[in-house]
């Protein structure tokens, strides 16, 4: 059962790649970014395609809206590190399959992909869901979010970049949106923002 594996984390890609080579499903390709994604679906005409939200500056769920309208067949399953409802809403408005968190044990996304391919036109998740009201509020991305995450602990532009497989530029323009959105003119003024208003928690 051939499938692709679309996110731009490399070590996750091989972590998917590798627990699911014990299963019945085979990976035929991965890709990191919308436009190779949309490349390897529309070559290997895949059954399914493990898809996460954030790709680099752009959204997973764009790449799966987009291949629908080009009228690929395959089944999309969401993953996100951002266990959010909303996303959770979006994801079934462009038309996913499943939604499963990064959490989630990988038990539950092979029965989900089995489901599937089996012919299942339910819409399944696996892992658990929070509201995130105060993100929307502020319009913060997902990105944005893992970049604020890590602002309490002190590291550098240069290391958050190294943890999140980004550039420092990258990291910096992140760093730049977030203060604009919380209306925070530096760092410490950013982070009490966040945890006053539960962005993040220490």
């Amino acid at each position: 059962m051939d499938i692709v594996v679309i996110d731009d984390h490399n070590l996750i890609r091989s972590g998917l790649i590798a627990a699911l080579a014990e299963s019945k499903f085979k990976v035929v390709a991965e890709a990191s970014s919308v436009g190779e994604g949309l490349a390897v679906i529309n070559k290997f005409k895949p059954v399914i395609a493990l898809v996460d939200v954030n790709l680099g500056a752009s959204s997973g769920l764009d790449l799966i809206e987009t291949a629908i309208s080009q009228k690929s067949t395959c089944s999309f399953v969401v993953l996100t590190m951002h266990d959010q409802s909303e996303i959770l809403e979006r994801a079934k408005a462009v038309g996913a399959s499943a939604f499963v968190t990064k959490g989630a044990p990988i038990l539950e996304l092979i029965e989900i992909m089995n489901c599937i391919s089996d012919g299942s036109n339910k819409f399944m998740k696996a892992g658990e869901l929070q509201q995130s009201k105060p993100a929307i509020e502020f319009n913060l991305t997902n990105r944005e979010l893992e970049v604020l995450s890590l602002l309490p602990t002190g590291v550098t532009a240069s290391a958050i970049a190294g943890m999140l497989f980004l550039t420092e530029p990258t990291v910096k323009t992140h760093l730049s949106a977030i203060y604009r959105k919380l209306s925070a003119t530096n760092r410490a003024q950013a982070v009490s923002i966040a945890l006053v208003n539960n962005l993040i928690i220490q």
